[in-house]
């Protein structure tokens, strides 16, 4: 762990009081646990955010350089566009957006955005490597293992560089040619971020361990586990026998007969069947596990109805989808926007993924268009389509006047009705 401050005496005064990742709790060993629910809900999240990407946008004189389209009323409560002066439009053709688009040889977009957000639920960070081009400019981007990542710091806690360990030893990586996302560790905030995987490992281990105990009786046990007593000694080949038999009987369940040939006395040890109540416990773990990515339960069970998955999407959506959008179009903008316009002209922002703000966004433009305050054009701007020749002024109810009403012959300016048509024409 490390800290922002010139003194030395400080940074180390901060190492003194930071308590290392217990073994068995680093990265490698978190993605060793990804299996069964935890992987469900790291997949769940890095799809559905995948599904809502980046877009660009330009300020100022960013705006008028660019090759932009103005944004709707409507359009722009739907983004989390920062705050500013300036004209606010989206970019449709820039070279960031082809970065984006064709990402490398291997991968495409797609793949890049589920991955940066699985590496971030899995391990707390996500590691983009910078490939330049001949104008010192990205060319291509390629994810790296974050498990396999690491920060160098200088004496001063400056960032030195990133290194990658691989087959062939540790690569050096500088600090400007990577990107790091990751989710926020109140125990390290410079460190490399605290996954929802790692907050819930030990609950996660334990549901493996009911999984296999759960196991364990389907394959290995005899049941039920008794002493067979017989009245009289036997021989080392009677007793394989009677062993064998019964193995062979009961090792896949109850229910079925056993005809000795010789009297018995049956004691049950203990009934592994009963001990499966134990495993009512691997639901709570389940709703732990679930908790801590942020997913609702209702995305993990069949048991549930369609109200009840209408109020998990919102939840979800709205609890944990829209943090992480937020927290990596914030990245795009100050690690990878910046390389183009050190001004902070170009900036990223996503689609409101909440369908409550959409809905909300919905009733707010139709109230606008009832009560004058947008013309059909503006809200047309709005969905990408092109103006038409009777939306350039607002409409009002039928009761109300038209704003346009001045000069026009046909309206009464004094009630702001129509005029009655006299006989042969003209108004009345």
């Amino acid at each position: 762990m490390w800290w922002p401050f010139g003194r030395k005496r400080a940074i180390d005064r901060a190492a003194e009081m930071f308590v290392a990742p217990r073994r068995g709790d680093r990265p490698a060993d978190c993605l060793a646990e990804l299996s069964h629910t935890a992987y469900a809900c790291a997949a769940i999240n890095a799809a559905v955010c995948a599904s809502y990407p980046p877009r660009l946008f330009a300020r100022g004189r960013q705006a008028r350089r660019a090759r932009t389209r103005a944004l709707g009323a409507d359009e722009r409560l739907k983004l989390a566009v920062p705050g500013g002066a300036g004209e606010v439009r989206e970019v449709t053709d820039h070279p960031l957006l082809d970065l984006l688009a064709e990402v490398n040889g291997e991968q495409d977009a797609q793949e890049l955005w589920e991955l940066t957000t699985l590496h971030q639920e899995t391990v707390g960070s996500a590691y983009w490597s910078l490939e330049a081009g001949s104008d010192g400019l990205p060319r291509a981007i390629w994810t790296l293992p974050a498990h396999r990542v690491r920060a160098e710091r200088r004496e001063d806690g400056t960032l030195a560089c990133y290194r990658v360990s691989g087959p062939k030893g540790e690569t050096a990586l500088p600090a400007g040619e990577v990107v790091h996302f990751r989710y926020p560790d109140p125990r390290d905030p410079y460190g490399p971020g605290l996954s929802p995987l790692r907050a819930c490992l030990e609950t996660v281990r334990a549901a493996g361990q009911l999984r296999a105990y759960r196991g364990g009786l389907l394959e290995g046990a005899a049941a039920p586990g008794v002493i067979l007593t017989p009245e009289g000694p036997l021989g080392e080949d009677e007793r394989e026998r009677l062993e064998g038999e019964w193995e062979r009987k009961f090792r896949r369940g109850t229910g079925r007969v056993l005809v000795a040939d010789a009297s018995l006395k049956v004691s049950v040890v203990q009934n592994p069947l009963g001990e499966l109540a134990t495993l009512a416990d691997m639901g709570g773990t389940r709703a732990d596990i679930a908790n801590a990515f942020g997913v609702p339960l209702a995305y993990l069970t069949n048991d549930t109805n369609l109200a009840n998955l209408q109020a998990a999407e919102r939840q979800h959506l709205a609890v944990a989808v829209r943090p992480r959008l937020r927290r990596r179009d914030q990245r795009l903008s100050s690690a990878l926007a910046r390389l183009y316009d050190p001004s902070g002209g170009l900036f990223f922002a996503s689609d409101d993924p909440s369908p409550l703000e959409r809905e909300e966004a919905l009733r707010r433009q139709e109230l606008d268009l009832k009560q004058g305050v947008l013309c059909i054009n503006e809200v047309r701007s709005g969905r990408g389509l092109g103006p038409v020749a009777w939306g350039g002024v607002p409409w009002l109810p039928v009761a109300w006047a038209p704003t346009d009403i001045t000069g026009r012959i046909d309206i009464a300016p004094e009630t702001g009705r129509a005029r009655r048509e006299a006989p042969g024409g003209g108004a009345a």
